[in-house]
């Protein structure tokens, strides 16, 4: 009977011992277990970090060029679309002088140069994060229609308001590019004798211009991207604006800019 109760007590002792073991190597399973999850883990959210961290990158890289390209497409613009209407004009004027034999109004031929001037640096000093003064549209254009008229033979009826349009300044300053690009394409390729500008706003329209000519007009439907009305649609999208070209071979052109007073408000 003594002998049985120590084998009991031996096998108690080992079935206990046993379990312990397992318990240790559970314990340990589930230890190694949780180190590995853990170590996953920590790999994963690293992974996920230098991915996002790349997608950054890519995505400021891909802010810095499309940047970049605004800023080379505003460039090129302004050549064309502002420096560009300066020298046709400053052409135009010698031209014109060169006809006459002689220098006639030599203080316009000094304007453009001093406005072309004032541009380059202008242009310049965007890249210097220059702040524009205020810009008077109604002025600018009048002094230009004036400035035109002392070297051109084609008759400009000019129709203004009294007060200045109430417009954001840089809306202002795209409106003017507008009509510079479409007074000089008038006076280079239209071959018109008359021209009418009309500038307006009233309840609806923040800004309206119209320029009329009876020149020998044009196909709109054959705007390549790039010529300087394509840029004048472009320049209107990006104000806001609504540009309509209406025009027939012999028959003339009218082109209506419209800005809304809702465009003015944001």
């Amino acid at each position: 009977m003594k002998s049985f109760n120590i084998n009991i007590d031996n096998q108690l002792i080992a079935i206990f011992v046993a379990g312990i073991i397992i318990l240790v190597v559970i314990v340990n399973i589930l230890i190694f277990w949780f180190v590995l999850s853990y170590k996953k883990r920590e790999f994963d959210l690293k992974i996920n970090s230098e991915k996002i961290n790349a997608n950054f990158e890519l995505q400021l890289l891909n802010l810095k060029n499309e940047t970049r390209n605004t800023e080379m497409k505003y460039f090129a613009r302004e050549l064309h679309d502002n420096l560009g209407q300066i020298t046709s004009q400053l052409k135009r004027f010698l031209d014109f002088n060169i006809e006459q034999n002689k220098i006639i109004d030599s203080n316009s031929g000094s304007e453009l140069i001093d406005k072309l001037k004032i541009e380059i640096r202008r242009l310049a000093s965007r890249y210097n994060h220059f702040v524009f003064d205020e810009f008077n549209l109604i002025d600018s254009i009048s002094n230009d229609i004036l400035r035109i008229s002392k070297f051109s033979n084609m008759m400009i009826d000019l129709h203004l308001p009294d007060d200045e349009v109430i417009l954001e300044n840089h809306i202002k300053a795209e409106v003017f590019r507008i009509y510079q690009e479409l007074i000089n394409n008038t006076m280079n390729h239209s071959k018109a004798k008359n021209v009418k500008i009309l500038i307006h706003s009233n309840q609806l329209t923040s800004l309206e211009m119209i320029i009329e000519d009876d020149g020998i007009g044009f196909d709109p439907s054959q705007m390549k991207k790039g010529s300087g009305l394509y840029n004048v649609r472009e320049r209107a999208n990006q104000i806001g604006g609504c540009i309509n070209f209406t025009s027939h071979s012999g028959v003339g052109t009218l082109t209506t800019l419209t800005i809304n007073n809702s465009v003015n408000a944001s």
